[in-house]
């Protein structure tokens, strides 16, 4: 059954809000620079990264085809409770960290970054294998895993080219993703109003580093730029790596960084902007 075209959007509005700005005519627009140019575009937040259903699924049951988009939707609705939670009180609930945790997982699938990473797994010899990794954990006991290829839920994404089961694939990489991460400490790093973080249109840094084809180690390292101000750290408390002086800060806490640190982070999100760079505000380099 074919779905009413929609725009669906890979980065949130409400999130490229808190990063743009209204013009003269009271829109909303976001400054961006496209990558190996050295000038800004000022683009309209309503139709910036938004493609007409990427996100739908091809399914018989109306209840599965917009399923993604749906859960988008519905997380999306959580990023304003946070900043204000974070803002007013200076931590996030148990709630709220649940929200951030599942927010990071949804924007890392939703990018042409991870979406092009993803295809290529799934085109490749390792197909299999991926799909055992992101899928192994929804089994009940190891009796179940070891025939995993014979469960419904690996054969609907296994069976079919992987161009119409990538988003029901992503979906399940938001569930495994969720499984890591609800292991992580959360720092929240704070920079200065002359010093703003930047993002963009693949905002989770994700420092990664791993063996083989496991897609995230428990050295991998996660940094969000919330808004402006604040960038919130993922790291994994137990990792044998403890090189990064972030990973010293308490969980759930907001800190200041100095002026260093601002800078070498900021290098680190501008870096990791696979396409559009996105500055806070209004911004124009000719």
């Amino acid at each position: 059954m074919a779905l009413f075209h929609q725009e669906q959007h890979k980065v949130p509005q409400v999130y490229l809000k808190k990063f743009g700005y209204k013009n003269h005519n009271q829109q909303w627009m976001v400054t961006v620079m496209k990558n190996g140019e050295q000038f800004t575009r000022q683009k309209s937040i309503g139709s910036f990264t938004a493609e007409v259903n990427v996100f739908d699924i091809e399914s018989d049951d109306p209840r599965i085809e917009r399923m993604f988009e749906r859960i988008n939707g519905d997380l999306e609705n959580t990023y304003n409770g946070i900043v204000a939670e974070l803002e007013q009180v200076g931590s996030l609930s148990d709630q709220s960290v649940s929200h951030l945790l599942q927010l990071v997982a949804n924007l890392i699938v939703r990018t042409d970054h991870w979406r092009e990473q993803i295809l290529y797994l799934l085109e490749s010899d390792v197909r299999e294998r991926f799909l055992k990794s992101i899928l192994g954990h929804l089994c009940r006991d190891e009796e179940e895993f070891n025939r995993i290829t014979q469960l419904s839920f690996y054969q609907n994404v296994a069976e079919v080219p992987a161009g119409e089961s990538i988003n029901r694939v992503l979906i399940y990489l938001i569930d495994h993703l969720l499984v890591r991460l609800q292991h992580y400490d959360i720092v929240f790093l704070r920079t200065t109003p002359e010093k703003p973080w930047f993002t963009s249109t693949n905002p989770i840094v994700v420092h990664n580093r791993t063996h083989e084809y496991e897609m995230f180690a428990a050295e991998s390292e996660f940094y969000f730029p919330i808004t402006p101000e604040f960038v919130a750290y993922f790291h994994f408390k137990g990792s044998a790596d403890q090189e990064n002086p972030f990973r010293a800060y308490a969980h759930n806490t907001i800190q200041q960084l100095n002026d260093d640190h601002i800078v070498s982070l900021n290098k680190k999100i501008i870096e990791n902007a696979t396409d559009y760079i996105i500055f806070p505000g209004e911004h124009r380099l000719q």
